[in-house]
C-alpha cells in the first residue's frame, strides 16, 4: 500500500470545532501512534490502484459567505413596493452581492444567519455565487419579483427556519436554495428539511439542488460489529481524495434505526501504524461529525460499528472525493424533504446524461451549465435548481387565478420531463389555465412518489 510517511507537519494538524451552527463538534483528535481504537485492529485499507479517477472536480455545492456583507446589512428585512401583478420568487443562499443582472427585480431582502466560521463547501465567492443563482431566475422568469434571504455562512437550522418562515410571511410563490448543508446532528438535517416542508403546506413551491455529491457520498448497511466494509471485498477504509489532499477536511455519518457508529479519519504512515488523527464518537444520536484542518498526507476514513442496527449508513465527505461512493442516497437537507412540492434538482450533462456529480434519485433534472448575459456561468446543481425554479415561476404565472399548488407543480414538472430532463415549454402550457381543467385539475394530489429521477 503507497503511504505518507510520517512527519512533523502531523503535530499540526488542527480539529475546528464550535459550539454553536450546523457542524463542527463532536472532533477529537489522537496525536499519537494509535495501534487499536473501539476494540478493532486497524482496518485494512485494500488496493490503492482500485481507486477510480473520476473526470474532472466537482463544481461546489455551496459557497462561503461575504462577511463584509453580512456585517454591513442589518438583521432585518429592507422592503421595496410589492408588484402584485409578479410571480414572487425567494431565493436562499449565503448572501447576496449587487447585480446589474437583478437590478430592479429585487422587492425583499432580509439576513437570518451570523458571520462565524463553519461550514459551506466550496470556494465561490458567496456574493457572486448566490446573486448568479438569483439571476438565473431573473434570466428564466423575466416577469418576478425576487426576495432574497441571507442565511450566512454556517446557518443554524433555526436560523435557516426564520428565511424561510420570512419568505413564506411575504406570499411568495416559489422558494429555491441552490446550497447544501451538512448540520452536525441527524436531528438537525430533519428540521431543515422540515422547513421546507412547512413551506409547501403553506402552499409555497419549494425548489432545491440535489447537491454534487454524487462522488462525496456512500451508502450501504453493516451486519456485524467490527470495521465498516465499503465494498464486497472487505475493504475497510475509503479514500479521501484522488491522492494527497491537504486543508479542510469535511466529514459526516448519518444513519437510520437503531444502530451505534463511530467515525475514524486515518493518516498512511510508512514506518508505522497508520494513525488516528480525528474522530467522532458520541454516545447518542445518529450522526458522527468533524471538520479538521490537514497537513499534506493520504489519509482514508473508517468506520467502527458499535451496533449494526436495522438501518443504512451514509457517509458524505463534503470537500473531497471518496474512492468508494454512491450517487443513490446522495442528497442532503433540504432535499431530504419527502412532501410533495419540495422538489430536488439533479443535473445533466449537454449531451442529456446525467453528470458524474449528481445524485441520481433527485425529482427532476436540467442542465448542469448556465450561461448567463454578462458571461458568467454557474456549473452543478446550483444551476440546475434556480433554472428549474424560474421554469416553476413561469408554470404559476400561466395558471393564472387557477392557483397552482406545489403538489401540481412537481408532478406537472416530472410528467412532462424527457428521460427526468424538465421540458420548459411542455411544463408551462401544462400548467396554464386552459389545460388546467375538469378532470385534470382535479386529480392533482401528488399520491404519486417515485422520487427517482
Amino acid at each position: 500500500m503507497t503511504t505518507v510517511g510520517r512527519t512533523a507537519a502531523l503535530l499540526t494538524v488542527v480539529i475546528v470545532v464550535a459550539s454553536a451552527g450546523t457542524g463542527l463538534v463532536g472532533a477529537d483528535v489522537t496525536h499519537g501512534s494509535t495501534a487499536f481504537v473501539g476494540g478493532n485492529a486497524i482496518p485494512g485499507y485494500g488496493d490503492l490502484d482500485r481507486i477510480t479517477d473520476g473526470s474532472g472536480s466537482s463544481p461546489a455545492t455551496g459557497s462561503p459567505s461575504d462577511r463584509e456583507e453580512l456585517e454591513r446589512r442589518s438583521s432585518g428585512s429592507v422592503e421595496a413596493p410589492v408588484d402584485d401583478g409578479t410571480v414572487r420568487v425567494g431565493v436562499i443562499g449565503s448572501s447576496f452581492g449587487d447585480d446589474a443582472a437583478v437590478d430592479g427585480r429585487v422587492v425583499a431582502r432580509s439576513r437570518a444567519g451570523t458571520a462565524r466560521v463553519g461550514l459551506v463547501p466550496g470556494g465561490r465567492d458567496a456574493g457572486g455565487h448566490d446573486t448568479a443563482v438569483a439571476s438565473v431566475v431573473a434570466q428564466r422568469a423575466p416577469e418576478s419579483s425576487l426576495y432574497l434571504a441571507s442565511v450566512g455562512y454556517e446557518p443554524t437550522p433555526a436560523e435557516y427556519a426564520r428565511a424561510v418562515d420570512w419568505l413564506v410571511d411575504r406570499e411568495v410563490d416559489v422558494i429555491v436554495d441552490a446550497g447544501s448543508y451538512y448540520p452536525r446532528t441527524a436531528e438537525g438535517m430533519d428540521r431543515i428539511a422540515g422547513a421546507a416542508e412547512r413551506a409547501t403546506d403553506d402552499g409555497t413551491v419549494f425548489v432545491t439542488s440535489g447537491g454534487n455529491t454524487a462522488q462525496r457520498h456512500w451508502r450501504g448497511a453493516a451486519t456485524e460489529p467490527g470495521w465498516l466494509a465499503f465494498d464486497d471485498d472487505g475493504t475497510q477504509g475509503n479514500r479521501l481524495g484522488d491522492g494527497a489532499i491537504s486543508g479542510a477536511v469535511t466529514l459526516r455519518l448519518y444513519w437510520t434505526g437503531s444502530g451505534d457508529y463511530d467515525l475514524y479519519l486515518y493518516r498512511d504512515v510508512a514506518d508505522g501504524p497508520d494513525e488516528v488523527v480525528a474522530k467522532s464518537t458520541r454516545e447518542s444520536g445518529r450522526a458522527e461529525a468533524f471538520d479538521a484542518v490537514l497537513p499534506r498526507g493520504s489519509y482514508y476514513v473508517a468506520v467502527d460499528v458499535r451496533d449494526p442496527g436495522d438501518g443504512h449508513v451514509d457517509l458524505f465527505a463534503a470537500r473531497h472525493r471518496l474512492a468508494h461512493s454512491a450517487a443513490n442516497g446522495s442528497t442532503v437537507a433540504p432535499a431530504t424533504a419527502g412532501t410533495d412540492g419540495v422538489i430536488s434538482v439533479g443535473a445533466v450533462r449537454a449531451d442529456g446524461r446525467l453528470a458524474a456529480y449528481s445524485p441520481a434519485d433527485t425529482d427532476v433534472r436540467a442542465a448542469g451549465t448556465v450561461t448567463l448575459p454578462d458571461g458568467t456561468t454557474l456549473r452543478g446543481t446550483s444551476a440546475a435548481a434556480p433554472a428549474v425554479a424560474g421554469v416553476v415561476a413561469e408554470m404559476t404565472a400561466a395558471a393564472g387565478e387557477d392557483e397552482l399548488t406545489p403538489a401540481e407543480a412537481e408532478r406537472l414538472l416530472r410528467e412532462t420531463a424527457v428521460d427526468g430532463r424538465i421540458d420548459p415549454g411542455s411544463a408551462v402550457a401544462a400548467a396554464s389555465a386552459g389545460n388546467r381543467t375538469g378532470d385534470d385539475a382535479s386529480t392533482a394530489d401528488g399520491s404519486w412518489v417515485n422520487r427517482g429521477p
